[in-house]
C-alpha cells in the first residue's frame, strides 16, 4: 500500500470508530497517579483546560464535539459575528488536558479501575433485581393472607342462610289457551286388505 493511502485511511477518510479513539486527550497529573493511565477519549461532560493556543488557560465542561473534524467545543468560549449572533470556537483535543471525568457510564469507570467492564454491569443489575424482589414479596405475603381470611367467612355465612330458608316448590303456571280456531281431529280411515289370488299350477 502507497503512504498516501495508509494515510487517507489513518485520517482523512478513517471510519468512525478509528476516528473516535483520535478524540483521545492527555489526563493531568493528579487523574495519572489515581487511575495509572497517561490519556482518554474525551466526552461531554468532562472538565478541559486549554493548555496552547488563543485560549489558553481557560478551563470549562465540553459541550460538544465533532468526530470528523477531531475538534471539541467549551461551555463559554464564544466568537461574535459581524451581525451580534455568537457561535462556540471549536478547538483540537490535542491542545487540551483533562482534569475532570464523567464517570456517569459505568462502561468507562470500570475501565479506568483496570477491571473488566462486562462484569461489572451485570452486578449493579442483580443488586437492583435483589431490591425489586424483596419488596413486593412482603406485600403479596399480606395479600394472601386476607385473601384466605375473608372467603371463609362468607362461605360459611352463605352456607347457614341457605339452610334456613325453606326450599321453594316450583308451580307450574297453566298457560290459558289462545282464543282462535281449534282443528278438529279426523278419524283415521281403516282399510281392509284384499285377500291375495291365488296362482294357477302351469302344467
Amino acid at each position: 500500500m502507497k503512504p498516501t493511502k495508509a494515510r487517507n485511511y489513518q485520517i482523512y477518510r478513517a471510519p468512525h470508530a478509528r476516528r473516535s479513539k483520535q478524540l483521545g486527550s492527555p489526563l493531568s497529573q493528579e487523574l495519572r497517579k489515581k487511575y495509572g493511565k497517561r490519556s482518554m477519549r474525551v466526552i461531554l461532560g468532562d472538565t478541559v483546560k486549554v493548555l496552547r493556543g488563543e485560549y489558553r488557560g481557560i478551563d470549562g465542561k465540553v459541550s460538544k464535539i465533532s468526530t470528523q473534524s477531531g475538534n471539541l467545543a467549551i461551555e463559554g468560549v464564544k466568537k461574535e459575528k459581524s451581525k451580534g449572533e455568537k457561535f462556540d470556537v471549536l478547538i483540537k483535543t490535542s491542545k487540551v488536558i483533562i482534569t475532570g471525568l464523567n464517570l456517569d457510564d459505568h462502561w468507562r469507570k470500570t475501565k479506568l479501575q483496570g477491571k473488566e467492564p462486562k462484569t461489572t454491569p451485570k452486578e449493579t443489575k442483580k443488586e437492583l433485581i435483589e431490591t425489586k424482589k424483596e419488596e413486593p414479596k412482603e406485600t403479596k405475603k399480606e395479600l394472601i393472607e386476607t385473601k384466605k381470611e375473608e372467603p371463609k367467612e362468607t362461605k360459611k355465612e352463605l352456607i347457614e342462610t341457605k339452610k334456613e330458608e325453606p326450599k321453594k316448590e316450583k308451580i307450574k303456571k297453566e298457560q290459558p289457551k289462545k282464543p282462535g280456531k281449534t282443528k278438529k281431529k279426523e278419524p283415521k280411515k281403516v282399510t281392509k286388505s284384499k285377500p291375495r289370488k291365488k296362482k294357477k299350477d302351469e302344467k
